[in-house]
């Protein structure tokens, strides 16, 4: 999904998440590797869907994101959920003086890790790959983040040893409607995909599931890298 974060983008993330249980997915990677760490800051939080599922097994959780409508998101989702142990901060990861025993990156800053490193004990970075497909027609991919090979790459150069553990899970797209479709499609696609290319690829994609709440829905198997990387600090 396309990271521009408003209600609509806000309620579509939230209901694949809560339709596939992605987050809770990659936090049963994620829990075993943070065990007996206390402190963990998840850089780039967006709406900290995984933070909700980890913050069970870690004692205080700073979570750090640059926009203010996924910040307050999280605030209420913590609120409603009664979670008295994650901190949504609005700040920059340019601007982090403190130190923590985890730091968790999610499909943000992979070409950067090595300056994470000083603040933490450990990193955990969840990185995709290029083998999954797309929620919407791929030729309207404004961004394309760096995949675990891209990751790799610059490890190895940098010659900072890792631990990668790779896994694929669903995290497609659930619909109320054809119309719920059709915006999805348009809003990824940034309003650019002709009516043409949408019929074309709703007609490809798009299944009907015979439930009442979602009636339709998008599949989408991604597959992760999750690295481990220990920080400078001991």
């Amino acid at each position: 999904m396309n990271f521009d974060w408003n209600l609509d983008t806000i309620g579509w993330y939230q209901n694949a998440n809560n339709y596939t249980g992605y987050f809770k997915n990659i936090a049963n990677f994620v829990i075993p590797k943070v065990e007996g760490y206390s402190t963990l800051c998840d850089i780039g939080c967006g709406l900290g869907l995984i933070d909700i599922e980890l913050c069970k097994y870690i004692d205080s959780i700073t979570c750090i994101d640059i926009n203010k409508e996924a910040l307050k998101a999280l605030e209420n989702n913590i609120r409603d959920k009664k979670i008295s142990n994650i901190y949504p901060r609005l700040m920059s990861c340019d601007d982090i003086k403190e130190s923590w025993d985890v730091i968790f990156v999610s499909f943000f800053g992979s070409r950067n890790l090595k300056d994470f490193l000083p603040h933490c004990k450990k990193l955990i970075a969840i990185v995709g790959t290029k083998n999954h497909s797309s929620l919407f027609p791929e030729k309207y991919r404004s961004f394309h983040k760096s995949t675990t090979c891209d990751v790799e790459d610059v490890l190895n150069k940098e010659g900072i040893s890792y631990k990668l553990t790779e896994a694929s899970f669903e995290f497609g797209q659930p619909l109320v409607s054809i119309e719920d479709a059709e915006n999805f499609v348009k809003t990824q696609s940034r309003n650019n995909v002709t009516s043409e290319e949408l019929e074309d690829f709703l007609s490809q994609r798009l299944i009907k599931t015979g439930e009442e709440q979602y009636p339709y829905f998008i599949p989408r198997m991604k597959s992760v890298g999750i690295f481990e990387i220990q920080g400078g600090l001991q």
